[in-house]
């Protein structure tokens, strides 16, 4: 028996595991890291040992080692029970690798379904004598869905529950499993588990199938996010990112913008935009088509590293003879890893704080456009602010009218048919308001249609002889709504183009406006945000997500900043994600840019006005002047949190190859003026240069990019 089913769990695994039996063991386990399975000794049919192989070897295939450790063991630092969490986990991971196992081996569907029901058959659990309705939350999930689902067990969820089980079964990746747990372990019915095990620390819970945890039962039928305590006081500030009933309803078409633009302006205004656009392009194009060959060299680099000997799964018919002394009976090959997807969604900050550099940084984005339609890379670029329906509907006056003149809509807000509608409000739910993303560029629009929109925006904030039309108005920066938007389309966006490595490229001055909550009542407790003992919760729906945020970690950063910190690192976890920031300033770096964007948070809130007034004698200054001439700074980790890097750039300048030859002089006059000009050129790149690190996955914060912060302030 032993050696048949070690046979067994090795061809299900697609790899040689070690094997035993144990006496003293209480169930099935397996070691992720050493791969080791043991089994229980249990007097059982082969039926259930199958069953408890084919759930352990699920762990082997699907439940990855490395990132396990690497999440419990940053939400341990976030306040987590490390060892609660990771149980909590696991019944979330039985679930999603159940399923999977499932899918892969159909045949063990039987094995799982005989298994279970021999278990309560026989009453191994002793399932007759407790009272289920008195376990905790978690545990009511593993009986659930081991039990309850087949029919074994009367598990009769509430409507809330329910909802907890959806979110659990519609688990797809580890990164998952590891926020649906952070969800349940932040759950109000499983405060009294979550205190007994802060007081104990190895976390005094069983989740275990079938031993339920004597904790109260799921009293309050509403999920985390009212943020309520004994009906009428908040306890604590909580934000929910609620989901729009169809976010597409929040983006502006490119052709409606183009449309837009040809209203208001004449045929020869095209012409004209046209003319200065191309000419741009031409300049840009001999360092765009550099951009991309070592784009396809570095990629084509990291393939050749990825090649790797890999076991097939297939058995070696020759060595099959020899399993009892050889533990290779498996066929192996080398395995070449396909170049991985890109994709670039870019968000452009049009809000009226960026009237003075909105055009450099359109110059910016132009360029790497060209790099992402040359490298067949698919991109789409839009603009973001909040735009009022008023602006953009002709019938918004006159519904607007209608209804005020209605008595029943005394005191309520007025939101247009075609406006944007969140789902599932709550108290704490963020209102999107007159959020818009406005599309400006895609790789899915006809050559014609995007040169022609280039060129009109081009007339517009850099030649300023265009008229903008009212859809790309200045307004307000509403990064946090954008940025909501954004990852309910990016989430679509990656899937239907088969993108395995995302950038989001932000493009923005970093301060986002104010947030709106349904209840104003509960922004009244936001202040407490910053005593650095407090902590906010943020629910984002629309990733399915809840992450809990310590203040003293975030010391001196507005609760926008702090939203879009914690919606970066769902897109990250969640789509793989690779989120940069860019804000592009002017040809010199100012004390007052120095200390927003080189100064840690502790070092501006305490220290700001004291190195203000001598802030250009300052070593760290001086070094950071140096280092923004040459084309950008990453600007300091503290500031902007979320962003795998945020860089501060130089407004670009075009070097043309004309002014690298000086038409007379002298030898040495003509050395030097060729000299400087390629200077300027790769000083005026440094930005465009580390956007290949971007898209080609390379390392964003490279040694010794952060010495500058390793220079001490001093008064």
């Amino acid at each position: 028996m032993n050696n048949s089913l070690s046979i067994f769990a090795n061809a299900l695994a697609s790899e040689n595991l070690s094997f035993s039996f144990d006496a003293e063991a209480a169930t099935a386990s397996f070691d992720v890291k050493s791969r080791h399975l043991v089994m229980p000794v249990w007097d059982v049919s082969e039926t259930v040992q199958t069953m408890l192989i084919a759930h352990e070897i699920s762990h082997a295939l699907w439940t990855p080692y490395e990132q396990s450790e690497q999440l419990l063991a940053a939400a341990e630092k976030d306040g987590y029970d490390r060892t609660l969490l990771q149980r909590i986990a696991n019944v979330v991971e039985d679930v999603r690798i159940e399923k999977m196992m499932k899918a892969k081996f159909p045949g063990t569907r039987r094995d799982f379904y005989l298994g279970y029901k021999e278990i309560v058959d026989r009453d191994m659990f002793k399932f007759s004598s407790m009272d289920l309705t008195k376990a905790s939350l978690v545990d009511r999930m593993n009986l659930h869905f081991k039990w309850g689902v087949p029919g074994f067990l009367g598990i009769n969820l509430s409507d809330a529950e329910q909802g907890v089980a959806d979110m659990i079964d519609g688990v797809v990746s580890f990164e998952d499993t590891i926020r649906v747990a952070k969800y349940l372990y932040e759950h109000p019915s499983m405060q009294k588990v979550v205190q007994k095990a802060q007081k104990d620390a190895s976390g005094n819970m069983t989740v275990e199938e079938g031993d339920p945890s004597e904790s109260d039962t799921l009293m309050d039928t509403d999920l985390p996010g009212k943020g309520k305590k004994n009906g009428d006081m908040y306890n604590a500030a909580t934000i929910t990112i609620p989901q729009l009933e169809d976010y597409r309803s929040a983006i502006i078409d490119s052709a409606t913008v183009l449309e837009g633009y040809i209203k208001h302006n004449s045929p020869f205004v095209l012409n004209e935009a046209i003319e200065a656009y191309r000419k741009y392009a031409r300049e840009s194009d001999a360092f765009v088509r550099q951009l991309v060959a070592q784009f396809e060299r570095r990629k084509a680099a990291d393939e050749i590293r990825r090649e790797r000997p890999k076991q097939t799964g297939m058995l070696n018919l020759d060595r099959l003879h020899q399993y009892r002394t050889h533990d290779d009976i498996f066929l192996s090959k080398i395995i070449k890893q396909d170049g991985k997807n890109h994709g670039i969604v870019f968000m452009l900050d049009f809000s009226g704080s960026m009237d003075g550099t909105l055009h450099n940084c359109y110059l910016q984005v132009l360029q790497l456009v060209w790099f992402c339609d040359k490298a067949k890379i698919p991109f789409d670029v839009f603009a973001f602010t909040d735009i009022p329906e008023s602006l953009l509907r002709d019938d918004y006056s006159e519904l607007h009218r209608d209804f005020f003149n209605d008595p029943k809509n005394q005191g309520k807000r007025f939101v247009h048919p075609a406006s944007p509608k969140e789902k599932n409000l709550k108290a704490t739910s963020l209102t999107y308001n007159h959020a818009k993303l406005i599309r400006i560029a895609s790789s899915n629009d006809s050559a014609k249609n995007r040169e022609e929109l280039l060129a009109y925006l081009y007339g517009s904030l850099v030649m300023h002889t265009v008229s903008r039309p009212f859809s790309l108005r200045f307004g307000g920066t509403p990064t946090v709504e954008c940025l909501a938007i954004a990852s309910a389309y990016m989430k679509d966006w990656v899937k239907a183009n088969d993108i395995q490595i995302p950038t989001l490229m932000v493009v923005t001055d970093g301060e986002p406006n104010g947030v709106d909550v349904v209840d104003m009542e509960v922004s009244k407790h936001y202040h407490s945000l910053y005593d650095p003992h407090s902590t906010m919760t943020v629910i984002n729906e629309v990733m399915g997500t809840v992450n809990r945020l310590n203040a003293k970690d975030m010391m001196g950063l507005c609760i926008g900043n702090m939203l879009i910190s914690t919606m970066l690192t769902d897109l990250r976890n969640q789509l793989n994600a690779r989120c940069v920031g860019m804000f592009v300033g002017g040809s010199r770096l100012s004390p007052g840019q120095f200390i927003a964007m080189c100064c840690s948070n502790e070092e501006r809130m305490n220290h700001m006005f004291g190195y203000r007034n001598g802030v250009q004698t300052q070593p760290r200054f001086k070094a950071a002047e140096e280092a923004y001439k040459s084309g950008c700074i990453l600007v300091h980790p503290d500031r902007y949190p979320g962003y795998d890097a945020f860089f501060f750039t130089k407004t670009p300048k075009i070097v043309d190859d004309a002014d690298a030859i000086a038409e007379s002089g002298t030898f040495t006059k003509i050395k030097n003026t060729f000299i400087k000009t390629m200077s300027q050129r790769n000083g005026n790149r440094v930005f465009l240069s580390r956007y290949i690190d971007i898209v080609a996955g390379q390392p964003l914060r490279k040694k010794g990019a952060d010495d500058l912060y390793d220079i001490p302030l001093t008064k």
